[in-house]
């Protein structure tokens, strides 16, 4: 299992997120998820409600640097990573979580690398990616996604879009 502390959900946001707190200290807001079709075509994105056809939300630019959000998001997802998973994101900025599945590589944004236990020699590329995931510091999606894969791993690859697949390196 990947040690990470219990979480208990808080409070639900207006707009269908949850704020959670982390025991052993922390806060994050996060959502669950939510079936195709999604607003991005290509890429699945998490989120609590149900898809209520509108017109197309515009896709918003990256936020600017916020150092301090930055700083606070790289120590959120530090301190829930197990050590070898700490030297990797230290090392690479990617890390391995093993699920029941097959272990799944964060660090690409829109191009994770899942090894299918069922499927041995071969990597599937899939996109995954946080609600309103360009106003996050690119730490905070990889938490979002850590927890998911940690706590619901099945709403995971439910949302998973597939962009790839390829014969497994040795």
């Amino acid at each position: 299992m990947l040690g990470l502390p219990a979480i208990e959900s808080i409070d639900d946001l207006a707009d269908g997120r949850q704020l959670l707190v982390l025991h052993g200290g922390g806060e994050i807001v996060v959502g669950t998820a939510r079936p195709y079709p999604h607003p991005v075509a290509g890429c699945e994105w998490l989120s609590a409600r149900p898809r209520v056809h509108r017109a197309p939300r515009a896709v918003l630019p990256p936020r600017p640097d916020r150092p301090a959000a930055t700083a606070r998001a790289e120590a959120l997802l530090e301190s829930l990573l197990q050590p070898v998973q700490l030297a990797d994101w230290r090392t690479t900025r990617h890390f391995w979580v093993d699920t029941p599945r097959g272990p799944v590589l964060l660090g690409d944004l829109y191009a994770l690398v899942h090894q299918p236990n069922s499927e041995p020699g071969i990597e599937r590329v899939l996109c995954v990616v946080p609600d309103r995931h360009t106003e996050l510091p690119r730490a905070d999606i990889w938490v979002n996604l850590l927890l998911v894969l940690a706590v619901e791993p099945d709403a995971f690859f439910r949302v998973a879009i597939q962009r790839g697949l390829r014969v497994r390196r040795a």
